[in-house]
Formats: structure tokens, C-alpha cells, sequence
């Protein structure tokens, strides 16, 4: 597929997804801001381990190669995140490995980056961190992997592998209605 096609399908997610985000009760604004709030805590403790194993030299160093792995890891939560404070997501570059990569690394905050990205930390970072920062890594990354889950069971078009393949899957169907039984997790 085509860096146009994919921009094209991109945009019409995005638009769906505002105006379904537009028609939701204001207590379902208020269970996604809860919960919305817990993830960026989470993600940005994940951060704060990243920089204390020297994260940013690292990835320097090997020049962010897994960085250029990630063209549909952005999710449904990730969108929510930008929505709820009435934004909306940096312009996707469907022409780059990762279609938020920029010069000077990730474009998207901390508290709005996908899973699959805030929770890869190579052994790189992890080893000087010893084993307490191994058990600190995992106890926090289950317990942001339950956040997005909790959005994977309210929502249709919520799913870790990223809202373009996502909506592929639904054929139509709204992103935030409730879930059917589901196979793919």
C-alpha cells in the first residue's frame, strides 16, 4: 500500500474517531481522562527509568534502529490522549519508518507515545540498571499493559497493535463501541 493510501485511510480514522469521541457522554469523557491519566503517569515513570540507564545515549548510539520499526504502533488510546485535550496528533509522515519519527527523535510526548515504543527498553539501558531496574521495568510495564487493556475491553477499535491495523479489522464498525467477543488480542 501506498504512503498516500495509508495517509488517506489514516485521516479518515482520525476523523471518525473525533466525531465519536465528540458524541460520548461526558462520563465516559471522565472513565477515559481517569484512565488516560494513569497511562501517562505510568509512561512517563517508564521514561524516567529510560533516562536513568542513560536511554537517550543508547539510542544515539545504534541511531534509534527500533524506532524505525514502529509505522502502526499509534492506538486508539494514544488518539484519545490528543483528543481529550482538544489536539490532535503531529502530522503523520507515511514516507518514514515510523510515521512520528523526527530529526531529533520522537515527536509524540511522553505521556502520548504507544505502548509498543514506551515499553521498549533494550538491555542496553536495562543492564546498568541491575536487577532491581529489570523488576522495576516489568512491575511497571504490566501494570500500564492492564491500562490499555481496560481500554481493549470497553472499546472495538482499541488494540496494542495500533489503530491503522485496528481499523482494518473492524470493517466499519465505530471505533468506541463496545467490543464483540474478540479472537485478536
Amino acid at each position: 500500500m501506498t504512503a498516500n493510501r495509508i495517509s488517506r485511510r489514516w485521516q479518515g480514522y482520525l476523523d471518525e474517531v473525533a466525531a465519536e469521541y465528540a458524541q460520548l457522554p461526558d462520563s465516559e469523557h471522565n472513565w477515559i481522562a481517569t484512565e488516560l491519566n494513569r497511562i501517562a503517569a505510568l509512561q512517563q515513570q517508564l521514561d524516567d527509568l529510560f533516562r536513568r540507564g542513560d536511554g537517550p545515549a543508547v539510542c544515539r548510539h545504534c541511531q534509534g534502529a527500533c524506532c524505525d520499526c514502529g509505522k502502526n504502533h499509534f492506538t486508539l488510546v494514544n488518539l484519545l490522549a490528543f483528543l481529550s485535550a482538544e489536539e490532535l496528533p503531529p502530522l503523520a509522515d507515511f514516507t518514514l519508518p515510523c510515521p512520528f519519527l523526527g530529526p531529533a527523535g520522537c515527536r509524540l510526548e511522553v505521556s502520548r507515545r504507544p505502548f509498543n515504543c514506551i515499553t521498549f527498553i533494550c538491555e542496553g539501558i536495562l543492564d546498568p540498571l541491575g536487577e532491581a531496574g529489570y523488576d522495576t521495568f516489568h512491575e511497571l510495564e504490566g501494570q500500564l499493559r492492564r491500562c490499555y487493556l481496560n481500554f481493549d475491553q470497553r472499546y472495538a477499535g482499541s488494540s496494542l497493535r495500533g489503530l491503522l491495523i485496528r481499523g482494518e479489522r473492524l470493517f466499519g464498525r465505530p471505533f468506541l463501541e463496545p467490543p464483540a467477543v474478540r479472537l485478536d488480542r
